[in-house]
């Protein structure tokens, strides 16, 4: 056999095959109000959005759980624990977004509590969420305070830091009211804070990302849009070989952004959504995952008949500029998955 032949490049594809359908087992759904929406700043990069409510009632979500939802969500949700909530049962829904901006290295000053004005910030990318369930603040502050949890306060807002409370990575949350948590980095918690008091541009305000969050709001129990550069960084880091086969550099750069949908109602039902430059790089992609489909199909037969399943069950076309990447997965089999250790790259 020819090296750098048609193998390689099969497997090549077979690699960004298996991106996409990881995109559709991580896909961060249900409907979301405007008005929560419209609490988060404007410059966001990715929406995400779960329904735990109806998410629980899948027999197999508890293992799932861990896979689709930030990681920053699940040290937030063990946060709370240790001040006496508990988010299996009082969160029913929670909406992150997330932005990579280039920022200064030290923070201004202003704000009172733990932060004494000269914090440095965070350079990573900066996490904000809105958790809406049924809470009890007072109980949460009287907890905070016995055990001497660092307190910022911003605006009125009393800002609970999982950490130091002057660590450029840590996380805060604060009560919006008795039925709404903010969480994230201090840095965007605040900028939410300023778009509550008219300071900040809201996320209504995005004309790029907002559009493609109007298109999966409501499609799904879990939902996700991604702007053009959040696209990126999720295709480089779950597949960095991807841009080894020839023309996938130039065809994933012209991508515009992406959607994942999911319905979990009876098993799974995911479909992954990426914008490409043109309906014929929709059509071209569409080709190469295809091929990389079958090969992969061929190479799962004999070692992981489970997941050829699931391949099998994956349809992938196009439609003018997206290329839709569909599955469905019976609940048994996702049971089978979870056990075997399904598991993809976090944030």
């Amino acid at each position: 056999m020819r090296r750098g032949g048609t193998l390689p490049f099969l497997n090549r594809a077979a690699t960004l095959a298996c991106f996409v359908l990881a995109l559709t087992f991580s896909a961060r759904g249900g409907s979301l109000s405007t008005s929560v929406l419209g609490m988060f700043p404007k410059n966001m990069g990715e929406i995400g959005y779960a329904n735990l409510k109806t998410a629980r009632q899948a027999a197999w979500f508890g293992q799932f759980e861990s896979l689709i939802l930030p990681s920053r969500f699940q040290r937030f949700r063990d946060f709370l624990r240790s001040t006496g909530v508990d988010p299996d049962e009082q969160i029913e829904e929670v909406a992150w977004a997330a932005t990579s901006l280039a920022k200064p290295a030290v923070a201004p000053g202003g704000a009172t509590g733990a932060d004494n004005g000269g914090t440095q910030r965070y350079t990573g990318q900066e996490v904000v969420g809105i958790a809406l369930g049924s809470f009890t603040p007072d109980r949460v502050d009287q907890a905070a305070k016995k055990q001497h949890l660092p307190i910022a306060t911003v605006r009125g807002y009393s800002l609970y830091a999982f950490g130091s409370g002057i660590s450029p990575g840590d996380l805060f949350f604060f009560f919006l009211d008795t039925n709404t948590i903010a969480f994230g980095h201090r840095e965007v918690l605040e900028a939410l804070i300023g778009v509550r008091f008219g300071e900040e541009e809201s996320f209504l305000q995005n004309e790029t990302l907002w559009p493609l969050v109007n298109e999966v709001n409501g499609q799904g129990t879990l939902w996700v849009a991604l702007d053009k550069d959040s696209a990126h960084t999720s295709i480089e880091r779950l597949v960095p070989e991807a841009a080894q086969f020839p023309g996938a550099s130039d065809l994933l750069a012209r991508v515009k952004g992406m959607t994942a949908t999911m319905q979990m109602d009876s098993g799974l039902d995911a479909q992954v959504t990426p914008v490409c430059g043109s309906p014929a790089d929709a059509q071209t992609l569409a080709q190469i995952l295809q091929a990389g489909l079958l090969f992969k199909r061929y190479q799962l037969a004999q070692t992981n008949p489970d997941a050829a399943k699931v391949i099998d069950d994956t349809g992938v076309s196009s439609d003018g500029d997206r290329l839709k990447v569909h599955t469905q997965v019976p609940d048994d089999l996702v049971q089978t998955l979870m056990k075997s250790g399904l598991s993809f790259p976090k944030d």
